[in-house]
């Protein structure tokens, strides 16, 4: 592992501190605290530099929360730090870490990574699968057990100290690792980030070491693709035995590897009765064509494969003779489609998850009922087709939401809600520029405090001398 070195002027430069300030504050301006924080936004500059400096900065002690996060199904407990100062603080030692971070990062780690969201990776996986067939027959799918809530602190910060050099910098990301007992707060910004570094000697692992030609991780659910059963299983026994010694993690225990999904040609044999079906199987398996009986299309059909009877075909259309059966060619789907980030993967093509598609279609059922669309409904659901433009489901879409709501009127319900939220915010800044300022330019102070005296300088002019004493 390379070290990097972090420039302190630069981490705490006026321009790394303003932007840590406002990023977090997005969608959040309108709460009292972030508005006097803003206001007065450049006396908060100096006082985190200040604050930083001198190492005053302490983290606040909080209670987790727990919360129905309705996308993966799941409840989750979080911790929601303060906007002043801490949020900010947790934004400004990213910002230095980050090309740090990204430097050793493996270019097909996903999730919680600006530009490399679920979209990329589906596209990544798409063309793996489509490209490739022979190398991802088989498919490794798992995650890391209570991961963030079992992070060990002192092989993270061990990790840490290897990478960065600068003391400064490791005492302050030292302070906000201990600011919880155990694992990574989920809430926190840095736990994303510690999250994905300490998993990368995992991932150069994977690639380096186990030489798996295709594989990708999402924050702690990792997949692999091989070209056997006997490949993957070794790699999850190695990944398994790396995890327990390396990072003390271990594995969930719903862990799958299984074949993917592929196509065959069939033939596809009906006979007239269920008896004389049966028939014909017992004299399949008397000539050795292999065959499955089962439903399809709702009737009880006998099933072989093209390749399988090249030798036999007269022996096969005699049998179809005395058994009053007919036969047509199928293409027959076998193994499973990867379920992974919110999509199905099959071997064709790429579409929405089922629960993910009957929460969008729902939404779409609720928007179209409303008298007065709600801007924050409309918008929520601009958002969702996103997993329509970026999957095969457009039929989908035209069945069961283009006929119930109209896209383009989302986006003026959206457009209209923004821009009356823009010319709040305008009138807002002209009306606190105009109580920061006076008739004469000079300033007033902040918030309260107590305006200065200023006295004004008055000329007065001299007397006129009287007219006897002008010559003296």
């Amino acid at each position: 592992m390379k070290s990097f070195r972090i420039n302190q002027n630069e981490m705490l430069s006026h321009d790394s501190i303003e932007k840590s300030f406002l990023v977090p504050s997005r969608g959040k301006r309108s709460r009292p605290d972030v508005k006097e924080t803003l206001d007065n936004l450049e006396n908060e500059i100096q006082y985190v530099f200040e604050m930083l400096m001198n190492g005053q900065f302490e983290p606040t002690d909080h209670k987790a929360v727990k919360i129905n996060e309705r996308n993966y199904q799941k409840v989750r407990t979080i911790v929601k730090p303060d906007y002043k100062y801490e949020q900010v603080v947790h934004h400004v030692v990213v910002q230095a870490i980050r090309p740090g971070i990204e430097s050793g990062m493996y270019e097909y780690v996903l999730g919680s990574i600006p530009g490399r969201g679920q979209h990329m990776g589906a596209k990544i996986i798409s063309k793996w699968i489509q490209e490739d067939p022979e190398n991802t027959k088989y498919v490794l799918k798992m995650d890391i057990r209570h991961f963030f809530e079992s992070v060990d602190h002192e092989i993270l910060k061990a990790w840490i100290t290897k990478k960065f050099r600068d003391e400064f910098v490791r005492e302050l990301l030292f302070l906000i690792i201990d600011a919880i007992e155990t694992g990574l707060p989920l809430g926190f910004y840095t736990s994303q980030w510690f999250a994905n570094f300490l998993l990368q000697p995992l991932d150069h692992y994977i690639k380096e070491t186990l030489h798996v030609k295709y594989g990708t991780r999402y924050m702690d659910d990792i997949v692999c693709f091989g070209r056997n059963k006997k490949e993957i299983h070794k790699v999850r026994i190695a990944i398994n035995e790396y995890l327990n010694s390396e990072l003390n993690l271990t594995m969930k225990d719903n862990w799958q590897v299984f074949r993917f999904e592929y196509e065959v040609e069939e033939y596809a044999i009906e006979c007239q009765t269920m008896r004389e079906l049966k028939a014909l199987g017992n004299e399949l398996g008397k000539i050795r064509i292999r065959h499955k009986l089962k439903t399809h299309k709702k009737r009880w059909k006998i099933f072989i494969k093209v390749a399988s009877v090249r030798n036999k075909q007269d022996k096969l259309e005699r049998l179809l003779v005395m058994y009053h059966g007919h036969s047509e060619k199928v293409t027959m789907t076998y193994g499973r489609p990867l379920d992974y980030m919110g999509f199905e993967f099959h071997r064709n093509r790429t579409i929405i998850r089922k629960g993910i598609m009957i929460r969008l279609t729902r939404k779409a059922g609720q928007v179209s009922r409303q008298e007065k669309i709600n801007p924050k409904d409309a918008a929520s659901l601009l958002s969702s087709m996103g997993w329509v433009k970026h999957t095969d489901t457009y039929g989908m879409y035209e069945e069961r939401i283009k006929p119930i709501v109209s896209i383009k009127k989302l986006k003026k319900v959206v457009s209209k809600n923004q821009k009356r939220i823009n010319r709040k915010e305008k009138e807002a800044r002209k009306k606190n520029e105009n109580r920061m300022g006076n008739s004469d330019g000079l300033t007033g102070e902040p918030p309260g405090g107590h305006r200065q005296d200023f006295q004004r300088e008055v000329c007065v002019p001299a007397p006129e001398l009287p007219a006897d004493n002008q010559d003296e």
